[in-house]
């Protein structure tokens, strides 16, 4: 990439933060030195001083980031920013681009209202004509996708979006999201010249994807440009606490992360624009060929796809001053470890790219390198508990019997002036992890935004809720992240299904996710009492949480409409595309008391839109489909499988073979037991019995309609 203006800028600061992270971290290792018992030697402390070289570095980064967004923010913002320089109000005409939207078992009245939103907003504008809709499905379950199939139709109608408004489910599940994005890309991508890419629960302002469009036209270079989401509609505890912190501190991690990356940002995968035709030729992913865990589809394609994009010579910018943007917290704390399970085996893979992928900038290899320490953090703070413990135990039962306790687990103090470096080096630590969240409260009070969060006094107050919230979670984040990364390691198979997004309890849920949690804490708490009492009240705070887990999962995961904490802006004044996405038209099943495959059935086949046409099928294929009609048409639906349904349904005359079988059926058969329901459901006064399939067909489309 030949040299742009921003380099200079971007080099002068990468070396700044470099001698910053690396000064503290010499600095806390000089103090941890002297803290030890100079007795203190061997592999135990040289291990123990490694680790702690590697995290102090890990949590030295983000302070400084955020201390990097804190002065860009008190001085109104990077001038070398990509919205900065490009003029607003850029009347020429908008190119043809895709808003796509992957999908896999999603709650899909609700992802649909999200689509619809933003749909709405860019007709209202007299902006619609640019761009189309696609829903991307995954979904295998036949009674997710029919009703996602059904849903999509519906809501075409109410938008008189046929013509800019499609959904597409592949028959052949391939490399999961990255899979589908590439799919659809190989079939329709040189049709638009950009891409948006959007999460199932994710909102996007018209104002805000018109301005993406503008930045990718004002800036040839760009070949993606990512906006920071805000968190929003949070409905329980969990989610509250989650979407204050990121309201709150987020702006200043977003804007030093900026200032820092610029034009060699990284892509989160969603809530972004791609230039089409670079993103295709450059960013297609190879299933890995690697041993175990690195053999496979790539699981975490965001920040590969950024360093491919980078490597080809094109910019990746993060912008987030773009406004608009808005994502959802998974509900509870189950379902948002659930979720770090699938990222943290998806980060780890990143380790054998980072050794067998030639040409990433060193910025993006950073990226993958810190994704891949947001997991590998707590084992490695893990073993330090244990090291500090193991060195702490010896030094005060063997080397200083005299001594007394340790004042930081593996921090033993031979001398008073080494006790107060051990209360230095606690210090520096805390700042180093509560600093962000100091600076970006200042930050709320100089930029006179306190009232957007009711007030200082309501600030402070949620701000110290939220700190005290993440201490206690962050053992049970240490624990099961641990977990996560032995599984992983271990090539354990992890599921990697929809995710629940409304906040639904599941009954005795909450105890399942944490049994190896609980026990791996109830062990270790057990073994230092029996070998070391006086060291079980340091154990305590990594314990407790974590035995405790359960009933506090069960807390965080209820919903609250408390507006006295952990407020945020869109609280008080919501967003016009998410009071539109809350206000959405219901997409309910027009016949409850039937499953969508028994409502496929009998639908009349000339109102089956949603399926394509195809040839008349020879040969195995169409002997399978005449039995499985045969079966389905005596048995009824519950004698086929999933993939058996699936097969009828998108074989259009196997369909309509079955439903004139099943208008057909006796009284006392399944089917029969189902127009009986549906009887009911219209509330027909007289029976089925003599009436003609025409007149009940003609009953369906009159009350249907």
């Amino acid at each position: 990439m030949a040299d742009q203006p921003w380099h200079r800028t971007a080099h002068w600061r990468r070396w700044l933060l470099a001698g910053l992270v690396i000064g503290q971290t010499l600095a806390g290792l000089w103090l941890l030195q002297q803290g030890l018992s100079s007795d203190a030697s061997g592999w135990a402390s040289t291990l123990l001083m490694l680790v702690f070289a590697i995290l102090f570095l890990w949590i030295g980064l983000g302070f400084w980031t955020a201390v990097f967004g804190f002065f860009i923010l008190r001085r109104g913002g990077d001038p070398w920013s990509l919205d900065r320089q490009c003029p607003a109000g850029d009347p020429a005409e908008l190119p043809r681009t895709a808003v796509i939207m992957p999908i896999c078992h999603e709650p899909v009245q609700r992802t649909l209202n999200n689509l619809a939103a933003t749909y709405r907003e860019l007709q209202q504008g007299g902006d619609l004509e640019a761009f189309d809709f696609f829903v991307l499905s995954d979904s295998v379950d036949p009674e997710v996708w029919l009703e996602e199939q059904a849903a999509c139709a519906d809501l075409c109608a109410r938008l008189g979006g046929h013509q800019r408004l499609f959904y597409r489910r592949r028959r052949i599940r391939l490399n999961y999201k990255s899979g589908n994005i590439g799919d659809f890309l190989r079939r329709w991508g040189m049709s638009y010249k950009y891409l948006v890419v959007l999460d199932a629960d994710s909102l996007l302002e018209a104002s805000a994807i018109i301005r993406l469009v503008r930045l990718m036209e004002h800036r040839p270079r760009a070949g993606i440009i990512q906006t920071a989401p805000r968190l929003a509609r949070a409905g329980t505890r969990f989610a509250r606490v989650q979407q204050f912190a990121n309201r709150c501190y987020g702006r200043l991690y977003s804007a030093g992360l900026a200032a820092i990356q610029l034009g060699d940002a990284t892509y989160w995968g969603h809530n972004a624009i791609l230039r089409t035709a670079p993103f295709m030729r450059h960013c297609g992913l190879r299933r890995l060929r690697g041993p175990g865990l690195f053999r496979g589809p790539v699981l975490s394609h965001d920040y590969i796809e950024s360093g491919l994009m980078g490597r080809a010579g094109l910019e990746v910018w993060l912008e987030p001053s773009i406004g608009g943007s808005f994502e959802e917290s998974p509900p509870t704390l189950e379902d948002d470890l659930i979720r770090d399970r699938r990222w943290c085996r998806g980060n780890l893979q990143h380790l054998w790219l980072l050794a067998t992928l030639d040409g990433l900038r060193p910025v993006h290899r950073l990226a993958l390198l810190t994704g891949i320490l947001c997991y590998l953090a707590s084992p490695l703070w893990l073993g330090f508990l244990g090291l500090s413990g193991y060195l702490g135990l010896s030094g005060y039962l063997g080397l200083h019997s005299d001594a007394p306790p340790p004042t930081v687990p593996g921090l033993v103090a031979s001398s008073a002036g080494f006790s107060g470096t051990n209360h230095f080096l606690m210090a520096f630590t805390a700042t180093l992890l509560l600093g962000p969240r100091i600076l970006a409260l200042i930050d709320q009070v100089l930029a006179g935004r306190t009232p957007r969060f009711g007030g200082a006094t309501r600030l402070l107050a949620s701000a110290g809720g939220e700190t005290l919230m993440a201490l206690i979670l962050a053992p049970v984040r240490m624990v099961v992240h641990s977990i996560h990364v032995v599984h992983a390691l271990l090539n354990m198979r992890t599921p990697w299904q929809g995710q629940n997004r409304t906040g639904d309890s599941r009954s005795g849920a909450q105890w399942q996710p944490f049994i190896w949690p609980m026990t791996t804490a109830g062990v270790i708490l057990a073994l230092i009492h029996w070998q070391a009492p006086e060291l079980t009240p340091w154990a305590l705070p990594v314990t407790v949480p974590v035995l405790a887990t359960p009933l506090l999962a069960r807390w965080l995961a209820e919903p609250t409409s408390n507006r006295r904490c952990w407020l945020v802006p869109e609280q008080r004044v919501s967003a016009p595309v998410l009071a539109r996405a809350d206000a959405g038209l219901a997409l309910g099943q027009l016949w409850p008391d039937l499953s969508r495959f028994e409502q496929r059935v009998l639908a009349p086949p000339s109102s089956d839109r949603t399926v394509r046409s195809q040839q008349r099928l020879q040969g195995r294929k169409q002997e399978r489909l005449t039995r499985l009609v045969e079966r389905c048409a005596q048995a009824g639906s519950g004698a086929l499988s999933d993939e058996e349904i699936t097969l009828l349904c998108e074989n259009p005359e196997s369909l309509r073979a079955l439903h004139y079988r099943v208008w057909q059926a006796d009284p006392d058969t399944p089917w029969g037991q189902v127009l009986a329901r549906l009887e009911k459901t219209l509330e027909w006064r007289p029976g089925l019995a003599g009436i003609r399939e025409e007149e009940l067909e003609h009953r369906w489309i009159e009350a249907a309609s």
